[in-house]
């Protein structure tokens, strides 16, 4: 077999090996999110050649501050658990906020494959910042729920010149571990009493990794990862902390 064909196969193999985002799912995602929307307005933003969801709602207060919302595994902009919570909250403490849809993988797709995607999700952060610098405003406030946590620190690691003067990680794991070393804003580092292991099991190695950010901390409170029935708790203890 010539060189040329050797090459041509490994070329060929690697893109066919490359993990692509369920477009598929994400329209799924998009029409249940559209119909069921109750605060907030939906705005599509672009991220290459396609259309991703965004919500888009409009604080209480006359502020040009919005918080950027990133959620967790394989769910979407409004997710019941976190998101939409800290979403809606986030209005009442001077924020707009812009909840965006993330890259998704089918059902059962490990999470670690959720990893490939950082580099989509980074230009779905860019659009939604520079959608909100478009509007006037700046994208101030970074939140982000589980595996949106290590998109977000993969995002703020490889954009230093980003607009984010905070982050709110809830329920980070250990994907983050690599990026938190290069982030020096303010970082609240929020998980559960019951929360899973990936995250209970990381936390002492979490600190060791932000030991350089003297504005980086961490807080328990109660709750699991959803934080089911703690949604005053979670929402409370954000906003104190942005305050």
């Amino acid at each position: 077999m010539n060189k040329f064909l050797v090459l041509l196969i490994f070329i060929s193999s690697t893109v066919l090996a490359q993990i692509v985002p369920d477009y598929a799912k994400e329209q799924r995602w998009a029409s249940f999110v559209e119909d069921g929307l109750m605060d907030g307005d939906v705005v599509w933003l672009k991220n290459a050649d396609r259309e991703f969801l965004t919500i888009l709602t409009e604080s209480e207060s006359d502020s040009s501050k919005v918080a950027i919302i990133m959620h967790g595994l394989g769910v979407h902009p409004d997710w019941t658990g976190v998101i939409q919570p800290l979403r809606l909250s986030l209005t009442e403490q001077g924020y707009h906020t812009l909840s965006i849809q993330l890259p998704v993988l089918a059902n059962g797709v490990d999470g670690d494959q959720y990893d490939d995607l950082n580099g989509d999700s980074d230009k779905r952060i860019q659009a939604a910042v520079d959608y909100i610098k478009s509007t006037g405003k700046s994208a101030d406030l970074l939140v982000a729920h589980s595996k949106g946590t290590s998109m977000a620190t993969h995002y703020l690691a490889s954009h230093l010149k980003h607009p984010f003067k905070k982050f709110v990680a809830v329920g980070m794991n250990g994907g983050s571990i690599p990026y938190l070393s290069a982030i020096t804003i303010p970082i609240l580092d929020l998980y559960g009493t019951e929360d899973i292991d990936p995250v209970l099991t990381t936390v002492k190695q979490r600190k060791a990794a932000s030991s350089h950010n003297i504005k980086y901390s961490q807080k328990q409170i109660i709750g699991d990862h959803f934080f089911n029935d703690q949604n005053e708790l979670l929402t409370q203890t954000v906003g104190d902390w942005l305050k």
